[in-house]
């Protein structure tokens, strides 16, 4: 009985951990999304995704192909100036993998441009991956344009 009894405080206490460092996970991504958007706001799109994001990056993009790879990236952003837009985007939820190394964020994203003088909006996902320095790294972003939020 005092096995058993071992086994069950064992096993809760495993579980109460996974959920403790699922919760502290979310809060950590959340928090990088909040400052991701943050960079982009202050500093233009081009030098925020490439600052957060992942060597192995993959964006999605609509009406054309994936792009892979921070240099990739760095190219396509060559052809389009943070002076033309602004990016910037409030995450509503996150979720976190069981083994708290990888995890989603979604959202709503307001892109101004500055030719047209007009908002464009839109819903976002990113998936964030947790590397071996401790930093949330996105790996995998993309989202779709959407009429004006009510």
């Amino acid at each position: 009985m005092k096995k058993l009894l071992l086994f069950l405080l064992v096993g809760l206490a495993a579980c109460n951990s996974t959920e403790d460092r699922q919760k502290e996970a979310k809060k950590e991504i959340l928090s990088t999304d909040r400052a991701f958007s943050a960079r982009s706001a202050d500093k233009g799109m081009q030098e925020a995704f490439l600052f957060y994001g992942a060597s192995d990056l993959v964006k999605l993009q609509d009406g054309q192909f994936p792009v892979i790879g921070k240099e990739a990236l760095s190219i396509t952003f060559n052809e389009v100036s943070d002076t033309m837009y602004r990016l910037t985007w409030q995450p509503q939820k996150a979720e976190v993998s069981e083994s708290c190394d990888l995890g989603y964020t979604y959202g709503d994203y307001e892109l101004y441009d500055f030719a047209r003088n007009e908002i464009r909006y839109g819903n976002y996902f990113t998936v964030w991956r947790k590397e071996k320095d401790g930093t949330w790294r996105w790996v995998l972003d993309g989202g779709n344009t959407t009429p004006r939020p009510h």
